[in-house]
């Protein structure tokens, strides 16, 4: 008698996310970030609230809390993220004896590098009004790269750890620092929301895009599936 195999899962290999639910949110956030396009450029959607959120903040902030996302904003610059990431990835190539966790660090690395420079120059936003600034910033205002890179590097980061005890402190922590270095562009005035929304959805659409290449590579590496019978030979 032949025995079929389960279907197999539908799942990426090494502990990569599962694949159709990483495809869906990578093309949502690739819709998100389209919106916010579209806002930008046509001055409509959120991006006709952005500069009545900048106002209000520079209005209430006081000089305690710019003091503090000062530091936040220096802690949290893209440097410093990817500095994070490549060491968490060098500890995970370190562990598992493969080079994929760097491979896979590198990838991001230059996709968020591509998508944050590339957006910027496209959509060629300018920066809020330098009398609302709190610090001097340079270049162009759409997306937020503290927000693309920090988003970016932390989620990497969360899945290259793996299913390990305390990942859920690990998550934690990834997202209020993602939180934090955001809203420190906000209280700075250096950017619109609109930008450090971008920024988040630009960096799932970057970590997704690799982690679906890397999902597709090893599922075309894997050996085929075979049928075996009960005395484990192939029937």
């Amino acid at each position: 008698m032949v025995r079929t195999e389960p279907a197999v899962p539908d799942r990426a290999p090494d502990d990569l996310p599962p694949v159709v639910p990483t495809a869906a949110v990578t093309v949502l956030a690739a819709l998100v970030t389209a919106l916010l396009w579209v806002g930008v450029v046509a001055n409509t959607l959120l991006a006709v609230l952005d500069p009545s959120v900048d106002g209000w903040i520079v209005a209430v902030r006081p000089p305690a809390l710019v003091a503090t996302a000062e530091v936040v904003t220096t802690v949290g610059q893209p440097a410093v993220m990817i500095a994070v990431l490549v060491a968490v990835a060098a500890t995970a190539a370190w562990r598992s004896r493969s080079w994929e966790p760097l491979l896979l660090a590198a990838g991001a690395l230059v996709v968020l590098g591509l998508l944050d420079n590339g957006v910027k120059a496209v959509v060629a936003r300018p920066r809020p009004p330098a009398a609302w600034q709190a610090v001097t910033a340079h270049g162009l205002s759409f997306p937020s790269g503290h927000a693309l890179w920090s988003a970016g590097a932390l989620l990497l980061v969360v899945v290259l750890v793996g299913p390990i005890r305390g990942r859920g402190v690990i998550t934690f922590v990834a997202l209020a620092v993602v939180v934090a270095v955001t809203g420190s562009r906000l209280v700075l005035a250096v950017h619109y929301p609109s930008d450090v929304l971008a920024g988040w959805s630009l960096a799932v659409v970057a970590d997704g895009l690799v982690l679906l290449l890397a999902a597709g590579v090893g599922r075309r590496r894997a050996p085929p599936v075979g049928r075996r019978g009960p005395a484990g030979s192939d029937m």
